[in-house]
Parts: structure tokens; C-alpha cells; sequence
């Protein structure tokens, strides 16, 4: 069809789709490649949600003077009674009969109906930073940290885009893991909680980015790029679940910090292990450069290029000759941030993609925040929630090839919402029901955040795809920002979170119909390829009822 056809092939030039289809989506080349993404992405993965557990909730009561015996310990006959209600204080003691404080203290000598204020408090462990840095009475302290987490990453996001696509993608591959893990080790040390929280906030501010996404995705041809993409994130997810194991066995925050961010530091033999993205360099004239690469996949992929694709190699390293030779270098699309906002349907699509974004990740984080305080061990909670997204990718890679990408991410969403609604009022009875419900909403709500991801970087053009997909990535972070305060909505109603995230996910639904179709058309290499892709669209579908 016409308008599928990649913008290259349509001029005459070079057709990188058709070489990356004879070199394979799935050979050596690409399976080593994986694998140290995976790498890469798992240990990521725990650092991004290390809050989790390093700042979790701990259960804590009163210290009584008068009532605690030589040895502190949390649990007392009468430490119901010494627990802290709202404002942090405890029920009092009644005096003995002389007046003086009782020698020994038994459940019935304290007066519920008064409260005195609470000195000191004695936690359940000391585990959690909540206990080290005695945050008990404070609850806001423990969720900010989380806040102040997303709010690195707006900074980050943006950051690391720009540099993606002014100095390639694997400068924020090598990069941003090695940030993030100096950043953690410090925080291992952190020796009061200030310390600790500017630590957090330059670990995302100076970490993390989505160019393994944007990696897995030009790799390979069109046909492959949403299996190849879902099978390189269902490795990263594998490897994260592992956090919620790590931190059962290696309990106290500061040793847990060590065990998931040392390993980051490997990350630095990338620099010889990873070539730049071809498209990358291809956009930027780095065209020898992108020959080498390719014909490097084809010798480790033991494949043999078609005289076709051959010819096509060497005519792109003929005109990079030429233009060498003759002092001139070849042009090259490089817009302003400036000229992308000139584009209404730019700045349209940028704004929707926004909006999806921060719904997207407020439900996602928050449900995987929120999973700790469900029934049952946090831990193998956790753990469970991200193993969720290994079957979710597996559908994600049958569905989004096969009914396009509209359809699948907006039913994914009233799947979602139905599923969070639900499981907010299911009895506490039957909390089983409760668990399955939210698991469910979770897998949804991992299927629709990982998919429009996958809209994003179709639908801008090489040049600043991560530029401008990262915009759009910033806004949305605003979603995450919010979440770590959604448990605290738990003590105005129980299942509250759940169903703010049900409300949440309908309105991806809703806006997710905005969006042009782009499972059949190539990704654009240049702004005026993208600005063409609502036409494309709407052509394909066409064509596809007409067939």
C-alpha cells in the first residue's frame, strides 16, 4: 500500500527497513544485545521503586517509661493500648492506690478515654528508614520521599532526551546506570534523612531515561519492533521481580541498597559492548559508522546480505565519501524545539500523549506503591506485581501487531478501571477476591503503559524522537509525582486508592481514541514523516475495511 511505504523507499534512497528484515530480529546479535539491556534494565527497575521497602510502613506504638521492662520490645500485653492514634498520642495510666506509678502494668490499668502526647516510640523493626530516622509520627516524611523520586525524574526525562538525540543512545545507556548507582551507594551512607532525600532526588535527576525502548525499537524492521520491544521488557521485568526477594532476605535499607545498586557500576564495559543505534546514525550522517554496525550484526547473525541490500550499503558509504571529499557535509534535519511547536498537529499529538502519560503512570506506580498494603507478604506482593507484566507482554506483542494500537490500549483501560472499581469493595471476608481483582487491574494497567509508550515513539520522527517523546515523558511524571501520597488516601475510606485509579484509567481510555493507528506505518524519519502519519492512518484503515 502507498501509504505505508517508508518515506526512504518512496524518494529512492537507502531502505534500512528491508536490510534490518534480511538481517533478522532474533539472531546472536540481537540475543546479546537483550541480555545486557535486560541487565541493565532489571537492576533499574529496583532502583526506581527502592522506596518501596527502604521507605516502608513500619507498625509502631508509645513508649511507656513507667511499664517497659529492661529490654524494649514492641510487643507488650498492653501495647494495644500504648498505640498512636492520629495526632501521636497514647491512653494514659491510671495511678495506684497511693498515688505512685504501678510497678507492673496490665492492659486495665490504662484510661482509653485520655491521651497524653508521645515522647518516644518504639517500632515493630528497624528495617526501614521510617524507623532509623524515627519518621513514625510523621507520615508525610515517608511519602515524600517517593514524590521527590518522580520529581527527579521530570528533570531527567527531559535531559536525557536531548542528549539521546544529540549524542546518541548509547551515551545514556552507558550513562545514567552508572549515575544511579554512585547515587545509591551514597544514600547507603546517608546519616540523617535530608541527607538521604537530596541524595534521591539527584539519583533520577541524573538517571534513568526510556533509550533502551528507543534502542529495542529501531533495531529491527517494522514487522518486529512491538515483539521484539515486549520480549526485551518482559527480560527487565524478570529481573525486577527479583527486588521483592532481595529485599525479604536482605531486610535493613542500607545493605538492600548496596545488593541492587552496586551492580550498576558493571554497566561502564558497555562502552565496548554496545553499539550506537544504525538509525541514530543514519539521521545524523554518521554513515560509515552505521555501515560498520550493520555489517557487523550480519558477520555475528552468520548472514549474507542480498546484492540488493549490499548495493545499498555501498552507495550510502559513497555519498559519505563524496561529501568528505568535497568538504561539503550532507544536511541534516536537526528542529528546533521551536519549529516542532509550529506544528499544530505536533503540538496536538505531544499534548494528548502528555495527558496519557501522567494517567498512565499515576496508575501504574501507584498500584505497584499500593501493593505492599494489600493482603498478604509484601514481598511475594511485590514480586507478583511485576511478574504480572511477563503475560501481559506476551498478549501485548499478539494483540497490538493484530488489531492495531487504539483499540487494545482503550479496551485495556476499562478492563482496568472495571478491575480497580471492583476490588475496592470487595469484603474483607473474601480478600482473596481483593488480591485477584487488583492483580488483574495491574496487568491492564502494565499493558496500557507499556503500549502507549510504544505509540510515543512511533509517532516522532528520528531526530528528536526521545526529545520529544521525553516532553511528553515529563508531564506524565507529574502522574508518578502524585502517587506516593495515594496510600495516605486509605485513611478516608478504605479501597479509596483503587478507585482513584479506576477514574484515572478511564481517561487514557478516553483519550487514547485521539491518537493516529501506527501499527502499519514505518517509523518516520523526519518531522515531515511524522506530521504525514494521521493521513497514513487513516488510510491504512481504509484500505484494511475495504479488504
Amino acid at each position: 500500500m502507498s501509504g505505508s511505504a517508508p518515506a526512504s523507499e518512496r524518494e529512492g534512497q537507502f531502505n534500512l527497513d528491508g536490510i534490518l528484515s534480511e538481517l533478522g530480529s532474533y539472531g546472536k546479535y540481537q540475543l546479546l544485545l537483550l541480555l545486557l539491556l535486560a541487565f541493565r534494565d532489571s537492576f533499574l527497575s529496583m532502583c526506581n521503586f527502592n522506596y518501596v521497602f527502604t521507605a516502608a510502613e513500619v507498625p509502631f506504638r508509645c513508649e511507656v517509661p513507667e511499664c517497659e521492662s529492661p529490654v524494649i520490645s514492641f510487643n507488650e500485653s498492653w501495647s494495644s493500648l500504648a498505640a498512636i492514634n492520629a495526632t501521636c498520642q497514647r491512653a494514659v495510666l491510671y495511678p495506684a492506690i497511693n498515688g505512685t506509678t504501678p510497678l507492673t502494668c496490665m492492659p486495665d490499668m490504662f484510661r482509653a478515654n485520655r491521651t497524653v502526647a508521645c515522647d518516644r516510640v518504639v517500632y515493630e523493626d528497624y528495617n526501614s528508614i521510617v524507623a532509623e530516622f524515627d519518621l513514625g509520627c510523621q507520615p508525610w516524611k515517608r511519602t515524600l520521599i517517593g514524590t521527590v523520586h518522580n520529581l527527579g525524574l521530570l528533570f531527567s526525562f527531559i535531559v536525557s532526551g536531548f542528549i539521546s538525540d544529540r549524542y546518541g543512545r548509547k551515551v545514556i545507556i552507558v550513562g545514567t546506570p552508572l549515575m544511579v548507582g554512585v547515587a545509591g551507594l551514597l544514600k547507603s551512607v546517608a546519616f540523617d534523612y535530608w541527607t538521604l532525600l537530596v541524595l534521591e532526588f539527584l539519583e533520577t535527576a541524573l538517571g534513568y531515561g526510556n533509550a533502551s525502548l528507543v534502542l529495542s525499537l529501531e533495531l529491527v524492521s517494522q514487522n518486529s519492533r512491538v515483539a521484539f520491544s515486549c520480549l526485551s521488557d518482559i527480560l527487565s521485568c524478570l529481573g525486577g521481580a527479583f527486588f521483592g526477594l532481595i529485599a525479604w532476605k536482605i531486610p535493613y535499607w542500607r545493605h538492600m541498597m548496596r545488593a541492587i545498586y552496586a551492580p550498576l557500576l558493571v554497566v561502564v564495559f558497555y562502552i565496548f559492548l554496545v553499539d550506537e543505534g544504525v538509525r541514530w546514525l543514519l539521521a545524523n550522517n554518521r554513515k560509515h559508522e552505521a555501515v560498520r554496525v550493520l555489517n557487523k550484526v550480519a558477520k555475528v547473525n552468520n548472514i549474507t546480505l542480498s546484492s540488493k541490500a549490499q548495493q545499498m550499503l555501498d552507495m550510502i558509504t559513497e555519498e559519505q565519501n563524496k561529501a568528505e571529499e568535497t568538504g561539503k557535509p550532507q544536511t541534516q534535519e536537526t528542529p528546533h524545539i521551536l519549529s516542532v511547536l509550529r506544528s499544530k498537529k505536533m503540538v496536538l499529538r505531544i499534548a494528548i500523549i502528555a495527558a496519557c502519560f501522567f494517567c498512565c503512570m499515576f496508575v501504574f506506580s501507584g498500584s505497584v506503591i499500593n501493593s505492599t498494603t494489600i493482603s498478604g507478604n509484601k514481598y511475594l506482593n511485590y514480586s507478583i506485581m511485576m511478574l504480572v507484566a511477563v503475560p501481559t507482554r506476551v498478549v501485548t506483542a499478539l494483540t497490538l501487531t493484530r488489531f492495531g494500537r487504539k483499540t487494545p490500549i482503550c479496551v485495556a483501560y476499562c478492563l482496568c478501571a472495571v478491575f480497580f472499581m471492583t476490588s475496592a469493595f470487595v469484603p474483607k471476608s473474601i480478600w482473596w477476591a481483593s488480591v485477584v481483582l487488583y492483580m488483574a487491574g495491574k496487568m491492564c494497567s502494565s499493558y496500557g503503559n507499556f503500549s502507549m509508550h510504544v505509540v510515543a515513539m512511533e509517532v516522532f520522527p528520528t531526530t528528536s524522537r526521545n526529545s520529544l517523546t521525553n516532553i511528553a515523558n515529563t508531564v506524565g511524571r507529574l502522574g508518578a509525582v502524585l502517587a506516593p501520597q495515594t496510600p495516605l488516601l486509605e485513611q478516608y475510606m478504605s479501597g479509596l486508592p483503587s478507585v482513584v485509579f479506576a477514574v484515572a484509567a478511564l481517561a487514557v481510555a478516553i483519550l487514547s481514541l485521539c491518537l493516529p493507528d501506527t501499527s502499519r506505518i514505518p517509523l518516520p524519519e523526519k518531522m515531515a514523516d511524522a506530521e504525514r502519519i494521521d493521513e497514513q492512518s487513516a488510510n491504512d484503515t481504509r484500505n484494511t475495511a475495504v479488504a
